[in-house]
């Protein structure tokens, strides 16, 4: 069957080429398009140091010729096995065209790539020219196949867990979905038959094709170096089809997403359990981190980007500028846990070189809440005006500790600007010092009715740190809790200030790492934001611990490095120690065939005492002849050059545990194949329970794998 089908596409394109490429294809080949260039601001987001976890979220003006630039529309199907995916789709699919439509009349070549329809296409003027572009040279044999994992992707963690296929349909209404597209005559599992009808096909200039050498014959053909992605879904195909994100990064093409256009399979009842809405953000957060910089549409069609009607989230911009108190730990991890349900988040770090100046700060524009945690930092003019304008209009503010000397330094800056004021415009105190550091505050936090202390209930704690003198408070200050030290009148520590410009603000004097680490001091934090939002607080904090593999599957690095996850709660109980990984077989092992060895500093268990999995299919574990380790082998029939394979084993006693924990697990090329050609599995995600289910997957690896569980084989 694959040879027929090679073959009859051989045929196909050989006499196509020969009716069409002259008349088609050459006149486009070094032809000039008299067109305005594109003028893109790309968001791209670096680390703020090489040492750092955060980053900056930075935007650069590029001017782009549209001769050489093509648009890649992926997967834009006309249905989908997930209906609220269907929903999505159908609202920006207008949108969607209207961009297409836009980039096209500037000269911008279009390829639509529904993949599994091109059976719709076969004489479809654009899918004739497709197959009528000329083969000047061969396409990488990499051009082919699916791509899980670029080498810039090494160190990433994936920030959602789309293992279960990501649909977040409800189970009734998914069950009424599926009869509707068996009574269309559909696979309910697979329903898609071709693009989008609200997306225009130009028959006269356009490209349909959903192969990836197709694809590089197309942009080699136009001299296109540019390549902008559109369409869904983005944890999925968008990233790795053979014409995806990754492909175009590895061909050396500068490629874009255009992040208001596309959507991901996330369901929010899975890890990190959020809004589906902030599954995107997510996804899109590590596209600019780790793959390729973004756009916006609204800087082809001149209006505001697409924003989908139900994701009515406001966005909270957080300010950090500070180092004494690890706010840049604190108040990243706090919002991405605790906020991510109701809010959209964008932080904000200051320059690492020059403390005085806050990169990327223009995204408060777009911001409805600022949460500050800055100190004595002086700002250029252009950033300070930034602040006064959003306060200006009214907005809600929340400053934690050195909030209330933010914008003050100690010394005059050349060419900066303070804000001396800023603690008694926005919070209604004036910091004038504090008590010294060896004196730490009581705190009380007393039963109230008040929105942001009510779900708190009475507390008392030490303060970390010294306490702040901002008494006497201005008129319109509510004073919510307070902290005291002996021989001295009590300071407030929690604020609420109604603004003259309208805005609500909340300040609390508490910011030291370990008093954040509090529950109830992350409560109050959570609900004054909340609170000065217009919304109602929750009603208690979600207490799932995420790094615990019993809730979910833990990305881990190397194997020892799970000893991090896990405990004797987890090694030495009943259930079985699950652990998977993908491997993307090469030229060697899909014709090898892939062995698997299992060995350890530890006791070798018995065979019995694992069991193993390719791609849900079951796998004999035998002893190594050496009685060293544990193996097992998968033949070449199971395997194909750059197709994922998800590979499970599960530890089912102590001593199979501590094997893994203190091992290695090794993959050669076939039975034969020495230890010293293997390649070490050092990627891998672990689950400790008994959930059967958990030896394979619904959808296959190249789908519902992330990338840090990937290896790629020779």
């Amino acid at each position: 069957m694959t040879f027929f089908l090679r073959g009859t596409l051989l045929m196909e394109r050989t006499l196509l080429g020969c009716l069409f490429c002259v008349a088609t294809v050459l006149p486009l080949v070094g032809s000039t398009v008299h067109a305005v260039p594109l003028e893109l601001l790309l968001r791209q987001q670096t680390l703020i140091s090489p040492d750092s976890v955060s980053y900056h979220r930075l935007e650069t003006k590029e001017t782009w010729l549209p001769a050489e630039t093509a648009v890649i529309l992926c997967d834009a199907w006309d249905q989908h096995h997930c209906k609220n995916a269907v929903d999505r789709l159908t609202e920006f699919a207008p949108r969607l065209s209207a961009f297409v439509d836009a980039m096209r009349n500037m000269g911008v070549t279009i390829i639509h790539s529904p993949s599994d329809c091109m059976p719709a296409y076969a004489h479809h003027p654009a899918r004739v020219r497709t197959l009528a572009v000329p083969s000047t040279t061969n396409p990488p044999e990499s051009a082919q196949h699916w791509c899980s994992m670029i080498d810039s992707e090494a160190d990433a963690i994936y920030p959602i867990d789309q293992s279960l296929g990501g649909e977040d349909d409800l189970p009734q209404e998914h069950a009424i979905w599926s009869k509707q597209l068996l009574s269309l005559g559909r696979n309910p599992q697979m329903p898609w038959k071709m693009q989008s009808s609200k997306i225009l096909i130009d028959d006269s200039q356009d490209f349909i094709s959903d192969r990836g050498d197709e694809v590089w014959r197309v942009l080699e053909s136009k001299q296109i170096k540019n390549v902008v992605l559109v369409g869904v879904h983005l944890n999925m195909c968008v990233l790795g089809r053979p014409f995806g994100l990754r492909r175009m990064v590895m061909q050396g093409r500068r490629v874009v997403l255009v992040r208001d256009l596309t959507d991901t399979m996330y369901d929010p009842k899975q890890w990190p359990w959020i809004n589906h809405f902030t599954g995107t953000d997510r996804m899109i957060d590590y596209v600019e981190q780790y793959v390729c910089p973004t756009i916006s549409s609204n800087q082809i069609l001149g209006d505001s980007p697409f924003r989908f009607a139900n994701d009515t989230r406001p966005t909270l911009a957080i300010v950090i500028a500070e180092e004494e108190y690890g706010s840049h730990r604190t108040l990243p991890a706090m919002a991405n846990r605790h906020l991510g349900n109701d809010f959209r988040i964008v932080v904000i770090h200051a320059d690492s070189k020059d403390p005085n100046t806050i990169p990327g700060l223009e995204a408060i524009n777009d911001a409805d809440l600022l949460l500050v945690s800055a100190r004595r930092r002086g700002l250029p003019k252009h950033q300070m005006d930034l602040l006064r304008t959003f306060v200006a209009a009214g907005k809600p503010v929340v400053g934690i500790r050195t909030a209330s000397h933010a914008w003050e330094p100690k010394t005059v800056l050349v060419d900066r600007e303070s804000w001396p004021e800023f603690d008694r415009d926005v919070f209604g105190i004036k910091y004038s010092n504090h008590f010294e550091n060896n004196l730490h505050a009581s705190v009380t936090i007393a039963k109230s009715t008040h929105p942001i202390l009510n779900s708190i209930g009475e507390f008392s704690f030490m303060q970390t740190g010294s306490l702040y003198k901002i008494a006497p408070v201005s008129n319109n200050t509510t004073v919510l809790i307070t902290g005291s030290i002996p021989n001295e009148p009590a300071q407030p520590i929690a604020t609420t200030f109604l603004r003259p410009d309208g805005g609500r603000s909340f300040y609390t004097a508490i910011g030291h790492e370990k008093d954040l680490a509090l529950p109830q001091v992350t409560s109050l934090v959570v609900n004054a934001i909340y609170w000065a939002a217009g919304l109602a607080p929750p009603a208690s904090l979600d207490t799932r611990d995420p790094s615990d593999p019993t809730l979910r599957w833990v990305s881990i690095r190397r194997i020892c490095d799970a000893q991090l996850s896990l405990n004797a709660s987890h090694t030495e109980r009943t259930d079985p120690l699950w652990c998977r990984a993908v491997l993307v077989p090469g030229a060697i092992s899909a014709a090898e065939g892939i062995r698997l060895r299992l060995s350890s500093t530890a006791e070798t268990p018995a065979a019995k005492d694992l069991d193993a999995w390719l791609d849900g299919k079951a796998v004999p574990v035998q002893t190594s002849t050496d009685g060293q380790s544990l193996e097992f082998f998968s033949g070449p029939e199971t395997l194909e050059i750059g197709r994922p394979c998800l590979v499970v084993i599960a530890l089912k006693s102590v001593s199979a545990k501590n094997a893994w924990l203190s091992g290695t697990v090794q993959a050669t090329r076939s039975r034969k194949a020495s230890v010293d050609s293997a390649t070490e599995l050092n990627r891998w995600q672990i689950y400790a329970g008994n959930n059967p289910g958990s030896n394979s997957m619904p959808l296959p690896a190249q789908f519902g794998g992330s990338a840090d569980a990937v290896t790629v084989l020779k």
